[in-house]
């Protein structure tokens, strides 16, 4: 089992259709590969963890690179895992604008920090940490 954690730019701001759209497109590809994972979207921002057969993902994984909707595709983490995290989720999903998600207990201001690679540089395991939170806030 591996998983793999990336972060990357739109191209331009998805709405909450478009949002919705690649949603569904990406749970049904998943399903049928056998891949879990998560997907947060702030302010343009993607970060996303894709687990599953090593091979399968990184096939997946460099799909997503091809993808012309955002640019600035950045690994962050990539590792074998013994268990996946997120196997409940064929694709998880947060969307970090939406205002209600300081309700959620457990919530801090890091939870809202910049989907980029400046905050995960220095600790590239912190973006899994952000990742599960949000998958446990269903």
């Amino acid at each position: 089992m591996f998983h793999l954690v990336y972060v990357s730019s739109a191209i331009k701001p998805f709405s909450k259709s478009d949002l919705l759209a690649l949603l569904v497109k990406s749970r049904e590809n998943n399903a049928k590969q056998g891949i879990s994972g998560m997907l947060l979207y702030k302010d343009g921002n993607f970060m996303q963890v894709l687990e599953g057969e090593e091979t399968v993902v990184r096939n997946l994984f460099e799909v997503i690179t091809q993808d012309s909707c955002h640019r600035g595709v950045i690994v962050l983490l990539e590792e074998q895992i013994s268990v996946p995290v997120f196997r409940d989720w064929s694709m998880g999903f947060r969307d970090l604008a939406d205002e209600n998600l300081n309700a959620v207990a457990g919530y801090t201001r890091f939870m809202n920090s910049p989907l980029d690679v400046s905050n995960f540089k220095s600790n590239p395991h912190a973006c899994l940490d952000l990742l599960y939170f949000f998958s446990k806030s269903r």
